[in-house]
């Protein structure tokens, strides 16, 4: 035996860990897991172990309390409300208000991607109109023209926001369809 090591059993230096018997390929699952996606050891509790492993705002978990996930369909009310805003934001803003919530809210609601872009197309040619009537000062007709267009555009305007409240698609009377 010798010196210094109890009970005459030699130490011999541990082989580094070998990978277990059996190890899936990367992708798939492994056939030994718990449902919960644990290998061994006990099976989760608490509130994660209804959701499994993943990160937090990853698969698998609900989503948050306070909006609705990205993407989802919107409610009759909300396409009235924000197509009433696209009409009505068009003697004020231009094309800007539109072309938001055409841009926003395509994918989202049909009709109201195809109201908005009804909105979109007056409002270039009611932002054609001004720029004219604009430019027309300089011959004193312009200053005739522009309360004319503004009431104009107004009215048209009051009239969409109205067919939009009652969830009905609105085209205007005098519109050139520049986008599609």
């Amino acid at each position: 035996m010798p010196a210094g090591q109890p009970g005459g059993m030699s130490q011999v230096p541990a082989e580094p860990s070998a990978p277990p018997p059996h190890t899936p390929p990367p992708g798939q699952p492994d056939p030994r897991a718990a449902p919960g996606g644990r290998v061994g050891g006990a099976p989760p509790s608490g509130p994660a172990a209804a959701w499994g492993p993943q990160a937090p705002g990853g698969p698998g978990y609900p989503p948050s309390a306070g909006r609705p996930p990205v993407g989802a369909p919107l409610s009759p009310s909300d396409e009235s409300r924000w197509a009433l805003l696209a009409h009505l934001s068009i003697p004020f803003l231009g094309f800007a208000g539109p072309l938001v919530v055409h841009l926003v809210f395509q994918d989202r609601s049909r009709w109201l991607g195809e109201s908005a872009l009804e909105g979109l197309n007056f409002s270039i040619l009611y932002t054609l109109v001004m720029s004219a009537s604009a430019l027309l000062t300089v011959l004193l007709i312009g200053f005739a023209l522009l309360p004319v267009a503004f009431i104009a555009s107004l009215v048209l305007a009051v009239l969409a926001a109205v067919a939009a409240s009652r969830h009905e698609l609105y085209r205007y009377p005098v519109n050139g369809r520049l986008v599609r």
